[in-house]
């Protein structure tokens, strides 16, 4: 593997060069004060003070500066916003250096839209984000540093978290959704400096905030004495998207399916490792059981053909439904209409269907390997052994007992919206700056 190279270089007053290179290439860009954007939020160079206040900086609590690449309505924009507004209310003065405007009219947060930073390709824009994102730190805050903590979303935010810790020796936190080598191989010179980037950006963090039990595994086998700064944040269902009115008959309709026909629902990848060949396998004795029982399928992968060929085999084409790929607000408008979530899997699974299940108030019938340290038999689930024979009695035990199935989606809301609500969120990031926040 190539040796991938950065080297950020700066002062205490302003970001003057970019340098990266790998192999027979390097990427160049210099910036002086002069040269630089106009920042939209209206701010000037000053020891810190916060827009607004009347007392330095020095006299106050502390500051969180977020650095954001990514879109404010992507995953990690939700992230970003839903932490700075706990964070406000509790009069933690934020502010979130991005390049798109994050719409937040809370008092105590302070944008700074820093611009689209279009360039020849990905790199060079998140160096030019790099570039204009430290520079518009270093107006608010260069005689400043001490009650500051930086945090980067992302890979694309690590340059400027990394350079404005060297240049003024600020405490850095990241905040990691996944690495480089799980989004797809490193062989190219982009993807190498990606992963260099990620790996020098967790050794250098007082903390990590990581989203993905997955991710945590791999930052714990690339950069092992990382282990101890980690701190456990879940990853992100949108909650509010799951706060609709809905009619389930006019959901079904679209599927073929009665209005109340019991409907099972089965999301994610069609991998052996997932199990819908399992669930498949079991629906004739579902049906033995319950004869208008429908099942469908969402998700796509090698699978999908077999999948097919099993209906046609076993003679359940009137059974099954095979979507595919569904997305967004149809496919939450299917799980708050279906009557139970099935989670088939013989490995351990992603945590979405899961908690979007819970978002929607829906009971969840999942394996025992499925989510060992999410899933609660008989408290927010329905826990069953990976086969046929135990799916299908564990389907019938929910579509025959509706107050078993209300009470295990009940404690399942109730789990997701502890996990998510603003005073994890908070302690998540207590834990992550080391700083205890007002109430």
């Amino acid at each position: 593997m190539a040796t991938v190279t950065g080297t950020l270089t700066g002062t205490a007053t302003g970001v003057e060069q970019v340098t990266v290179g790998r192999p027979g290439v390097e990427f160049k860009e210099h910036l002086r004060f002069d040269e630089a954007f106009t920042p939209d939020d209206g701010a000037t160079p000053g020891d810190g003070t916060i827009p607004g206040d009347t007392e330095s900086r020095g006299d106050r609590q502390h500051v969180l500066a977020m650095f954001c690449y990514e879109e404010p309505d992507s995953v990690v924009g939700r992230f970003v916003e839903q932490s700075a507004r706990a964070l406000a209310k509790r009069q933690m003065p934020v502010h979130i250096f991005s390049r798109h405007a994050f719409e937040l009219d809370t008092p105590g947060i302070h944008c700074h839209p820093v611009g689209v930073c279009q360039r020849n390709g990905l790199i060079q824009s998140v160096h030019e984000f790099t570039r204009r994102a430290s520079n518009s730190f270093l107006r608010m805050f260069h005689d400043a540093s001490d009650g500051i903590t930086v945090m980067g979303h992302e890979w694309s935010a690590f340059p400027a978290v990394s350079l404005l810790h060297g240049i003024k020796n600020i405490r850095s936190t990241v905040s990691l959704h996944s690495m480089e080598r799980q989004r797809g191989s490193v062989g190219s010179g982009a993807a190498e400096w990606i992963e260099e980037t990620e790996l020098a950006a967790l050794r250098e963090a007082s903390s990590i905030i990581i989203h993905n039990p997955g991710t945590a595994e791999v930052v714990r086998d690339c950069v092992p004495e990382c282990a101890d700064r980690i701190v456990d944040a879940c990853s992100e269902i949108p909650m509010a998207g799951f706060r609709f009115d809905v009619d389930p008959a006019e959901v079904k309709q679209r599927f073929s399916i009665g209005p109340v026909d019991p409907t099972i629902l089965y999301i994610g990848d069609l991998d052996e490792r997932y199990g819908p060949n399992l669930l498949m396998k079991a629906m004739p004795a579902i049906l033995e059981e319950h004869g208008q029982a429908r099942c469908i399928f969402v998700g796509d992968g090698e699978l999908l053909w077999p999948l097919r060929v099993f209906s046609r085999y076993l003679l359940l084409d009137h059974a099954v439904r095979i979507s595919g790929h569904l997305a967004d607000h149809e496919l939450y408008e299917l799980i708050h209409s279906a009557d139970v979530i099935v989670v088939p899997s013989i490995d351990a699974t992603p945590w979405w269907p899961i908690e979007a299940a819970w978002a929607a108030s829906r009971p969840v019938i999942a394996t025992r390997e499925a989510a060992p340290t999410l899933l609660e038999h008989e408290q927010n689930c329905l826990l069953v052994e990976p086969n046929e024979h135990d799916l299908a009695a564990g389907i019938d035990r929910v579509l025959s007992n509706p107050l078993l199935a209300q009470a295990i989606a009940r404690e399942g809301h109730i789990k997701l919206d502890d996990r998510y609500s603003e005073n994890k969120v908070i302690a998540q990031i207590e834990e992550a700056i080391g700083v205890q926040i007002s109430v």
